[in-house]
């Protein structure tokens, strides 16, 4: 099973709350742009077991 988590630029020093702050806001504009969704057919295609 692969997974994807959305990273921080290297070498960046953020603390946990920044990351996940900074996470969640890379993932909306993912989806906002529309590079999400074939990725996420992709994965529910090899996992049908996976949450969006």
């Amino acid at each position: 099973m692969r997974r994807k988590q959305y990273q921080p630029a290297k070498d960046k020093q953020m603390t946990d709350a920044q990351e996940v702050r900074y996470s969640k806001e890379f993932k909306q504009a993912d989806m906002a742009g529309g590079f999400r969704r074939p990725r996420v057919k992709e994965a529910k295609r090899e996992n049908p077991n996976l949450i969006s």
